[in-house]
């Protein structure tokens, strides 16, 4: 039937024979830049049954819901936080879907906003505890035991009814891939600015206070487990790699103090005189968040490598089960990605078209909307969809890490020698000839030659992943040198003071090097500089601007829940 349509299509008169090939032509041409644009897929798998993996952003981008699907499909047991309340009915709709096409159902959804550093504190104690909440929360829940208990699938059960092994093995930070901000012919609402700055910042440091917070359960569990930390990126870092990320822009936040007496540069709002000054370009503050949580993983596997190496997985037959610390590090690994530019992440929200998902509330762009619609034909070539996007998230999760290839390795490499000593054994008693002791221990496995090299591809850790296998490599200006004391007086004042801090903390750390060589447990634990993303002297900047933002923002925060609880009390 449809054979003959076409056939008769062709063959009538209005059907334009002499331009056949052009036509060929440009389909070919089409389908070929639909390939490229859409970038590579893994070629890796792995079975996720029995994991553990948290993952943020899942009901608040295309991206995340994809890769909530892709995990379930793989058995893994998902922790999807979510912004909503457990009993949302799209949230329990979305969990009963999933579990019902995929056919696991270990898919969860646990309410936490990450705009609120309590509440991500909050659930990283429930889960930690297993459940247990402090014995201040116990009081307001008790309060709360009349109420129908929520919907089943919407959230997790407490610590599977045990606090003692609160598993993990991932943690996937993806609520930082949308694009924030619409250029200025589509926005909305003239505010705005402010209000988009202050997402930015929140979703990245609830990103470092989960990190921080979980860190030390993934650092006492054992070695032989693999662990990632991925954090997933917008595809705009590039933009702020040059000078900008430290003269335009201060690597630490607006909210931070030091921010603060910068805050005469050319691209913020208005200076300490009081003059206004240009709007910010929206594609140089997403590179600067960008670049900032690229840099801060760096680092942050920079912290990771210096910690005391864990051993090997021991094996049996060998004595061979001591890995080298220069060649296995550490089982955790920390990995940026960028998708790259999705239609419906990226360029949905730069024209202010992204209606039911992203950040604000407020209402969408109608001029947007249309322009979104009229150019879905381009856009469906030359950007991403959402399950090609998700491809370079899961070769992250599926590329084996140094410290399982180099296990694997020694694995292989004992099977062999014993197989080896083995037929050799058997050789000699076939013979009849009787060995020394002295022999028959040279011949044993328990000699095993170093681990040969192997071209495997493996997970770099630390690295910056784009197009599903590209390892990006950035060069990040250093920091700016500090102030001369000639400068003024005040300069000179702060340095003093910053000198005698320095004094105090060296003598302290003398002081505990002593108490340690008194115990016999010296460490020596020192980050080394690879001069990857800036070196590590960028990367202690960007941390320590993180933790002094991270405390503005937990202060601000417990004003205003105490606020709320108050106004609560006064209305009771």
């Amino acid at each position: 039937m449809v054979l003959g349509i076409l056939e008769s299509i062709y063959r009538s008169s209005y059907f334009p024979r002499s331009y056949v090939p052009h036509i060929l032509l440009t389909s070919l041409a089409v389908v070929v830049l639909h390939a490229l644009s859409q970038g590579r897929k893994t070629s890796r798998d792995r079975d996720l049954h029995a994991r553990t993996v948290i993952l943020t952003g899942a009901f608040t981008s295309s991206l995340g819901i994809t890769l909530l699907q892709d995990l379930a499909k793989r058995g893994a047991r998902v922790i999807a936080l979510s912004p909503y309340k457990a009993d949302d009915p799209q949230i329990t709709i979305l969990v009963s879907l999933l579990r019902t096409t995929t056919g696991n159902e270990e898919v969860f959804a646990e309410e936490c906003d990450l705009e609120d550093a309590g509440e991500v504190r909050k659930f990283c104690t429930r889960y930690l505890t297993g459940g247990q909440l402090p014995d201040s929360e116990k009081k307001e829940k008790g309060k709360d035991e009349d109420k129908p208990p929520p919907p089943p699938g919407s959230a997790p059960p407490p610590g599977q009814g045990s606090s003692t092994d609160q598993r993990l093995d991932a943690i996937v930070f993806a609520h930082e891939y949308p694009h924030v901000g619409a250029i200025s012919p589509f926005r909305t609402r003239s505010s705005s600015f402010e209000e988009e700055a202050k997402h930015r910042e929140r979703g990245s440091l609830a990103s470092f206070l989960m990190t921080t917070l979980l860190l030390p359960s993934l650092l006492v569990a054992p070695v032989d487990r693999d662990i990632r930390i991925i954090n997933v990126v917008n595809p705009f870092y590039a933009a702020a790699s040059g000078p900008s990320f430290h003269d335009t822009y201060p690597a630490s936040f607006s909210s931070s103090p030091s921010s603060a007496s910068k805050a005469t540069n050319t691209n913020t709002t208005t200076s300490t005189s009081g003059k206004k000054r240009s709007k910010p370009s929206v594609f140089l503050e997403e590179g600067i968040r960008s670049l900032r949580s690229v840099i801060l993983t760096r680092h942050l596997q920079r912290v990771l490598d210096a910690l005391p190496a864990p051993q090997a997985p021991s094996t049996d037959g060998t004595q061979a089960t001591v890995v080298n610390p220069k060649m296995q590090k550490s089982n955790i690994v920390a990995v940026s990605v960028s998708p790259g530019v999705s239609r419906m992440d990226t360029v949905a929200p730069i024209v202010n078209a992204n209606w039911g998902l992203g950040f604000g509330e407020g209402k969408p762009s109608v001029i947007g909307i249309i322009l979104y619609l009229l150019l879905q034909p381009i856009l469906r070539i030359f950007t991403k969809s959402p399950s090609s996007a998700v491809q370079t998230v899961l070769h992250a999760l599926f590329l084996p890490t140094p410290f399982k290839s180099l296990s694997m390795r020694i694995a292989e490499q004992e099977a062999a020698a014993s197989s080896s000593s083995s037929s050799k054994e058997d050789k000699s008693d076939s013979g009849g000839t009787d060995k020394t002791p002295s022999s028959s221990s040279s011949s044993s496995p328990s000699k095993l030659k170093k681990p040969q090299p192997v071209f495997r591809e493996v997970l770099k850790p630390g690295a910056l992943y784009s197009d599903c296998a590209v390892v990006v490599s950035l060069k990040v200006p250093p920091p700016p040198p500090p102030p001369s004391s000639s400068s003024s007086s005040s300069g000179s004042d702060d340095m003093k003071k910053d000198s005698k801090k320095t004094k105090k903390e060296k003598s302290e750390k003398g002081k505990a090097k002593e108490k340690e060589k008194e115990k016999g447990e010296e460490l020596d634990i020192s980050i080394e500089d690879d001069g990857d993303y800036g070196g590590e002297a960028v990367g202690r900047v960007v941390w320590e601007a993180y933790e002094g933002a991270l405390k503005l923002w937990e202060g601000s925060s417990g004003q205003t829940s105490n606020a709320g609880a108050g106004k609560k009390t006064a209305s009771g």
